[in-house]
């Protein structure tokens, strides 16, 4: 059975005869955008409608989560580290704009947990009261006051944050026994990358009878993970770099073979290992840089 289809779409723009549903402007090729799926009235399906990713980013109410998010992993890491920052400061549940949120997501936000008084409070996450006596963790830009406060289920934010180390969260010690015992189990915890070899042999032939050689190593993807420092501020922990490092290097590849390969060239390097080569250019470079990132090697004889 398909898995269900992720609220939301992001991709970078194959051609520019999209507009933004948003601002009403085209949406140039190779440009960051958020598509919103919806009911397809033509057929029995869904179809996205594309936005400016910056559009999207400045609303409110909108990406609940990253997870909600087809495709996050495959954009550039800049990118994905907007979204992820959008649904940290809460602005995709929060009403208002709060200052983490207007500023890009660059404010560090204080972090800690208690064991609400009230049923006054909403969550930030799943939008449903937070009950009096439920554990709740709470988030707001460092500095005095409660400007800015936002509150989640404890097991909402873990969703969100799945690797917080709840021991280091303000007020964790007068979470009851209880209550401690059924959230830790729920925390992931962060397991080191595994290296996996990979070597790619490639070929294209120009019109000067020149060969290419591309050998490539890289990390498996993984999830991102997070980690709280003792003071409570999210900080990112050593799988967030590597992650980085992982993106940044695949873009660098995606990047070198769009700048130096030409699509016929391209296309044989495909052809060579065994791999289709329908499609347009942009989604070549793609199947022939996932070669390189999967670590498939074809054997000559």
């Amino acid at each position: 059975m398909a898995s269900p289809d992720k609220p939301w779409r992001a991709e970078y723009a194959k051609s520019s005869r999209s507009s933004c549903k948003s601002c009403k402007s085209p949406i140039n090729k190779e440009t960051f955008r958020l598509g919103k799926l919806v009911q397809a009235t033509q057929f029995d399906g869904v179809m996205p409608m594309w936005h400016h990713a910056s559009c999207i980013l400045k609303k409110t109410k909108q990406i609940k989560s990253a997870d909600d998010v087809e495709g996050l992993e495959s954009l550039r890491w800049e990118d994905q580290q907007k979204i992820r920052q959008y649904v940290e400061s809460g602005a995709g549940n929060n009403t208002t704009s709060t200052s983490t949120a207007s500023s890009g997501g660059n404010a560090k936000l204080e972090y800690g947990i208690e064991v609400s008084q009230t049923s006054r409070a909403g969550c930030r996450k799943c939008s449903e009261k937070i009950l009096k006596g439920e554990v709740r963790v709470f988030s707001k830009p460092e500095g005095p006051g409660n400007k800015g406060l936002m509150w989640h289920h404890a097991r909402c934010f873990l969703e969100m944050s799945p690797s917080t180390e709840l021991k280091s969260l303000s007020g964790w010690g007068s979470i009851p026994d209880s209550d401690q015992e059924a959230l830790l189990p729920l925390v992931k915890k962060v397991q080191p990358a595994a290296k996996t070899g990979m070597s790619l042999k490639v070929f294209a032939n120009s019109k000067a009878g020149t060969k290419r050689r591309n050998d490539s190593d890289d990390n498996e993807k993984s999830k991102q993970a997070k980690t709280m420092s003792a003071s409570g501020a999210l900080q990112p922990c050593s799988k967030d770099k590597e992650m980085e490092a992982q993106s940044k290097e695949l873009w660098n590849l995606k990047d070198d073979l769009k700048k130096h390969v030409t699509t016929a060239e391209l296309r044989e390097m495909l052809e060579i290992n065994e791999q289709n080569v329908a499609g347009k250019a942009i989604d070549i470079g793609e199947k022939l840089t996932l070669q390189c990132s999967n670590g498939k090697e074809k054997e000559e004889d």
